[in-house]
């Protein structure tokens, strides 16, 4: 979900922008045009680098003083479950996910309110094994070495983890299992020199040091590719095309300094394209300079993060958890990826957690404080506006006392049984 500046900044450069052209659009939102806004509140929130739960909350959308403009609909009808035509006991366990669906993504209900902690049904708790990590790779793809060249296979499944390093470890796992040599592709790291004060940047920062930095959504100084290895895109190259961030692409060729690969999800399955080495740098970090990392767009995505899952539908899911999930909405993501509850399997091996049929569920319920009634006041709230503005009328027309106007508003005749009159 996006910052609520992000929606901020465009207001206020609409209302700039179109203040000449249309009367009074610097006093509307978004200067008086129309904008559709699509979102899960149920979802992960805005990200926010060492942020507390204050903060998060506070950087939604619906804590913005736009929010009050926005009208809602709620979209209640589950697609991903939706496969046509489906016998009633069928029909009938749909809908039982779909609400245990709800319930996770609303936070109510808790077998362990106060630790957050809801207890997995039998047929999606996985049990643990000597190799916890082959365990989940065989559940999600299973008889991998025969159909790893099918495009079809690793388009609808994944394993999904909450931190890069185990995703990290997850691909080198599985790239292993397949077959062949295929190509390492390591970047070429330079500090910016605009960024710098001093012209001793080789000095200081050697690319020994530059090359072993990592930072979220850039890639890692070495990738390792083979031909039909199922990839991500990082970062938005053509959306024409379809090259749009968090595009998964099945890999063709590897060339010297380029892929070719094949799209895979989005409205251009099947497209052939070609990436290329980009200039990426790092929006937020700690070190006093700014990095140039020039690499493939791209990383590997047998396994991906929560977060990077967003926005998938997948037949097969699979849940890995070293360790529990740990912000808003992350296990509601997961468990909403799948199209079938057959295709949801959850491994816990958190050694902190007393009993693996337990996972913690973080949901803060105070950012639907302001959504849900919204829906159902509306015309409450307009019906009041135009009563307010009735009696504004009549007080600039002389026709209302302004001691009456202001007591008929703050008090009742319980409390007050006088009134001043004209």
């Amino acid at each position: 979900m996006a910052n609520k500046l992000c929606f901020e900044a465009l207001d206020k450069t609409l209302r700039d922008i179109l203040r000449m052209r249309y009367e009074n659009s610097s006093d509307k939102p978004f200067g008086g045009l129309t904008v559709v806004c699509g979102g899960d509140f149920r979802q992960i929130l805005p990200v926010i680098p060492k942020g507390t739960r204050a903060d998060i909350v506070d950087a939604s959308l619906n804590s913005s003083y736009l929010w009050p403009f926005f009208t809602i609909y709620e979209l209640k009808q589950n697609m991903r479950l939706c496969n046509g035509k489906v016998s009633d006991c069928e029909a009938d366990q749909i809908a039982t996910f779909d609400k245990w669906l709800l319930q996770v993504g609303n936070g109510s209900f808790y077998d362990d309110i106060n630790k957050e902690l809801i207890k997995l049904p039998p047929d999606v708790c996985m049990k643990s094994s000597n190799d916890p990590i082959g365990s989940i790779v065989e559940a999600v793809y299973p008889c991998l070495l025969q159909n790893y060249s099918d495009p079809t296979y690793p388009k609808e499944r994944a394993i999904l983890t909450p931190k890069n390093d185990m995703v990290h470890e997850l691909n080198d796992r599985i790239l292993k299992m397949i077959p062949g040599e295929g190509r390492t592709y390591f970047s070429s790291d330079n500090v910016c020199k605009a960024s710098m004060n001093t012209n001793d940047e080789e000095l200081l920062y050697p690319t020994e040091f530059l090359n072993s930095l990592t930072f979220p959504g850039i890639p890692n100084h070495d990738i390792h590719l083979k031909v039909g290895t199922p990839v991500m895109l990082l970062r938005n190259l053509n959306q024409t095309e379809g090259l749009c961030n968090r595009t998964r692409l099945i890999v063709r060729h590897l060339g010297n300094w380029s892929v070719s690969a094949n799209i895979m999800s989005g409205k251009n399955i099947g497209s052939s394209v070609t990436i290329p080495r980009i200039i990426m740098s790092p929006n937020d970090s700690k070190w006093p300079f700014k990095l140039n990392k020039r690499q493939l767009p791209l990383a590997p995505c047998f396994a991906m993060t929560i977060n990077k899952s967003q926005g998938q539908s997948l037949n097969h899911v699979g849940l890995y958890l070293p360790k529990q999930v740990f912000t808003h909405g992350q296990l509601y993501v997961v468990v909403s990826r799948v199209t079938t509850r057959e295709g949801l399997t959850i491994l816990n091996v958190d050694d902190d957690a007393e009993d693996p049929t337990f996972i913690k569920n973080i949901v803060y319920k105070e950012v639907f404080q302001n959504i849900r009634p919204m829906v159902a006041e509306t015309r409450e709230v307009r019906e009041k506006k135009v009563e307010d503005n009735i009696e504004t009328k009549r007080f600039v027309e002389g026709k209302v006392n302004f001691f009456t106007v202001l007591f008929s508003k703050l008090s009742t005749t319980k409390e007050i049984s006088y009134t001043i009159g004209e």
